[in-house]
């Protein structure tokens, strides 16, 4: 009985190690209080939730040991400096870092790979997708000279890197399981430089993407699949959609007759569920009908994890009920269930918070100044949003130090919202759930023009979210075009010269 209980503890503890990923190493010149970062997704995408703090200690040293149940790509970064790493369960990863965010050394049974990934560059920002439509050399090309300065030499080396893959000695799996990334995310940087860079006609852009995207298949090359995979999920979702409407309106017969060819529901169908449901519902409303049911499942469990990040719980709850319906066994589930309580919870405890203000009558509120003017003696910081807004969402985590700077100080935050009438109690969820405390207002895009109109001069530079004002305890507008919460000690400086 003794040996068999023996025995047991040994196969235990192997199988546990082998549920492990270690990573340990060095830093050449160590600061104090230095650490390392592991971000590990949560199907993809980056989120600071998910990172994971690895401390140095005074000598440099540094090891960890990580949970993986299968093979997983994160990203660790150091000094300003990142590197895509792929963890294996039972392998380990050593690492000899040197100051300026060098990583000199991938060694261990999990070295091969991660010194091939750092090599391949994924975590860098690629030199088609620098700058911006104002600022990058390729924006304003035709699109010969883009086939030329762009397509062609990011295509060479993608085939550079998946030589290198070639020549690794590494498994057939993990082979393949690297070079796909290299793929997608080859596609991943096309589509966004088309879609994010390119300052051309619509049409030009469009013509660019057909000829990326045509024939490629939608279907991972090696499943499960890395999280490069899922954001060319993304991007081959808006590839089926350029595809109708580059040759087609919306608003045509035949672009109508189209859009039901591709979504299986009419664009007025398809235009409510957007209404009541949100963009990213949709989003995953076509990706269910042109991927597996395995890629549907973990693309719909990142969703709804985006949408918790956001605390957007109108866009959660329906998904969340098609994750149940749809894999009521996904290993997702339990994770999600806990993320959504959560923001139920906040949602209940702020029900009451006086401190959280929508405006009475906002509805009749034709001029900002209708609001400046009940809070004479006050600075007033207005912001102007919307629920819809990626970069609204993203200010959001920097606004509880932007309080707790100001915090007994004369200083109203007033928050005016651009959202449809329809999602008028969308919008009041979500200012509770994300305990948005402050004066609160919404208009549609309709009636928000007034104030905008007031508010900027320059129609150019109007309807850009989120822009921010500062008003003086006079009610005076003396801060158009204020600095947002993310500039923090810049923005807290021009707040407190009116004070």
């Amino acid at each position: 009985m003794k040996k068999i209980i023996i025995i047991l503890t040994i196969i235990i503890t192997a199988l546990q190690s082998f549920a492990q990923f270690k990573i340990s190493g060095r830093v050449m010149h160590p600061t104090k209080g230095d650490s390392l970062t592991l971000n590990l997704p949560f199907v993809y995408g980056f989120y600071h939730e998910d990172n994971i703090s690895i401390p140095v200690d005074k000598s440099g040293r540094f090891s960890i040991n990580i949970p993986v149940k299968g093979q997983k790509f994160g990203t660790i970064s150091w000094q300003g400096a990142s590197s895509t790493v792929l963890l294996t369960p039972g392998r380990q990863l050593t690492l000899l870092l040197d100051t300026g965010g060098k990583f000199k050394t991938f060694g261990g049974t999990a070295g091969g790979e991660n010194r091939l990934l750092n090599a391949t560059k994924l975590a860098e920002v690629s030199f088609i997708t620098k700058g911006s439509r104002q600022t990058s050399p390729y924006a304003k090309l035709s699109n010969v000279e883009i086939k030329e300065q762009v397509v062609k030499p990011w295509l060479a080396l993608r085939d550079e890197h998946l030589q290198m893959v070639q020549a690794a000695k590494l498994s057939a799996h993990d082979k393949a399981l690297i070079a796909s990334e290299i793929k997608y995310h080859t596609l991943v940087e096309l589509d966004y430089f088309a879609r994010g860079i390119m300052n051309t006609p619509k049409q030009q852009v469009a013509d660019l993407l057909l000829d990326i995207f045509d024939g490629v298949k939608p279907e991972p090359e090696v499943f499960p699949a890395g999280p490069q995979y899922y954001l060319y999920a993304g991007a081959y979702l808006s590839y089926m959609e350029t595809k109708v409407f580059s040759q087609h309106s919306p608003n045509d017969e035949q672009g109508k007759r189209a859009f039901l060819d591709l979504y299986k529901i009419s664009l007025d169908s398809a235009t409510a569920l957007v209404k009541q449901n949100g963009k990213p519902y949709i989003k995953w409303y076509l990706l269910k009908e042109y991927f597996s049911r395995k890629v549907a499942e973990q693309y719909l469990a990142q969703a709804i994890y985006t949408q918790w990040h956001d605390k957007d719980l109108s866009h959660v709850e329906p998904m969340m009920r098609d994750m149940q319906a749809y894999f009521p066994a996904s290993k997702y589930l339990p994770v999600l269930h806990k993320k959504v309580d959560a923001l139920n919870i906040a949602l209940k405890q702020n029900e009451l918070n006086k401190q959280i203000q929508v405006f009475a009558g906002y509805e009749k509120v034709n001029s900002v100044y209708d609001v400046i003017s009940t809070l004479k003696g006050k600075v007033v910081y207005l912001d102007i949003w919307g629920t819809w807004c990626p970069a609204c969402k993203d200010d959001l985590k920097y606004v509880p130090k932007l309080k707790a700077r100001f915090k007994d100080k004369n200083v109203v935050f007033v928050y005016l919202d651009m959202d449809d009438d329809v999602k008028d109690a969308q919008w009041k969820t979500f200012i509770k759930v994300n305990g948005l405390t402050g004066i609160h207002l919404r208009k549609n895009k309709e009636d928000i023009q007034k104030f905008w109109d007031e508010l900027i001069i320059d129609k150019k530079k109007q309807s850009l979210y989120p822009t921010c004002f500062i008003f003086d305890k006079n009610g005076k507008l003396v801060q158009p075009e204020a600095l947002r919460p993310p500039d923090e000690a810049a923005l807290y400086a021009q707040i407190e010269k009116y004070l």
